[in-house]
């Protein structure tokens, strides 16, 4: 098996949807949040969460290109990640694969199981459920979106909150379900986004999804709420005084970073193929966007945190990134 096509398998691209719930919670945890003490943060306990969140991320991903394929519901090969429909891997591959996956997933449940017992525990075997249960069986009722939402964006947020935290309350669990409502309502919109392409696949599979019950009509305006909802979330929130005066800065500045990042990546796919190099310009590409990523979520922590100023963290990533693809493009050789 090439190396090329396990990192297809995994689907990479959609892994911001594992690390974003986890540095919410870590941030929540280190800020104090629902506690009367002092925040609390350990970077190996942060590494053995994070690390487990992308295995387990990766690992359902797998098993659910698996079970779409044996059960007949992957047959394109633009179906899932491609890799069982173009032959490039075999179904009894990609379970072992999967569980590969998520046995590296439970052992770093387990390193930090000393963290909080009573409480990763039973975390650790809700997740490992959820990853395979969706994929085996609730995909096909409509439960697929529900369980998305649960297990990522409530599930790892509280999760990387509660193995964190100095003093776990019921009130601070809630308070980070609270703030994990955006990243669900984001993290749901990619799996409605493949589901409407997978629309009429689906149906004729007999694969009840939220895309497959509503018109194509109401599955767009679906998709249109779980994307600025969040944005309407953060408005609320404000108002309402549950988040800082500095998260709409934070707004305002996310148009000019959604150019940064299409600006850089222009700069990368504009290479002529001619000149070689293709393979390793695009792993940059994606090792960049990472990067930007993490870059961006490391400064909004350290703007909520009053580390630095506001203003200086919710625009210093897209003017960097604006800038270095500006760069990019004009050594960018054009012929």
């Amino acid at each position: 098996m090439r190396i090329a096509t396990l990192g297809r398998s995994t689907r990479a691209y959609s892994l911001p949807a594992s690390v974003v719930p986890v540095l919410l919670g870590t941030v929540l945890a280190a800020r104090g949040c629902g506690t009367a003490g002092h925040g609390h943060f350990s970077l190996t306990i942060f590494l053995w969460v994070l690390f487990g969140a992308v295995f387990a991320h990766v690992g359902a991903n797998v098993l659910n290109d698996y079970f779409d394929f044996v059960n007949g519901v992957d047959t394109l090969p633009e179906h899932g990640s491609g890799v069982i429909t173009r032959r490039e891997m075999t179904a009894p591959q990609a379970l072992l694969v999967a569980l590969v996956f998520l046995a590296i997933a439970a052992i770093c449940g387990l390193m930090v199981f000393r963290a909080q017992p009573s409480f990763v525990g039973w975390w650790v075997l809700i997740g490992l459920g959820c990853a395979v249960f969706y994929s085996a069986f609730l995909k096909r009722f409509a439960l697929g979106d529900l369980l998305i939402m649960l297990s990522f964006g409530i599930g790892l947020t509280v999760g990387a909150y509660g193995v964190q935290a100095s003093s776990l309350t019921l009130r601070g669990c809630l308070l980070a379900a609270l703030y994990s409502i955006p990243i669900c309502l984001l993290v749901d919109a990619i799996l409605h986004a493949n589901n409407l392409r997978d629309t009429l696949s689906d149906r004729s599979a007999k694969v009840r999804t939220i895309a497959t019950v509503l018109s194509p009509g109401g599955g767009q305006r679906f998709q249109l709420f779980l994307l600025f909802g969040p944005l309407a979330f953060v408005i609320a929130a404000v108002i309402g005084g549950w988040l800082p005066l500095w998260s709409l800065i934070t707004l305002l500045a996310t148009p000019l970073l959604f150019a940064a990042m299409s600006i850089l990546a222009a700069a990368f796919s504009l290479r002529l193929i001619r000149l070689g190099g293709v393979a390793t310009l695009a792993g940059a590409g994606v090792a960049l966007g990472f990067a930007l990523f993490f870059f961006n979520q490391f400064c909004g922590a350290l703007g909520e945190a009053n580390a630095i100023p506001p203003f200086a963290a919710a625009w210093t990533p897209p003017v960097i990134a604006l800038l270095s693809g500006f760069t990019l493009l004009c050594y960018t050789e054009d012929g």
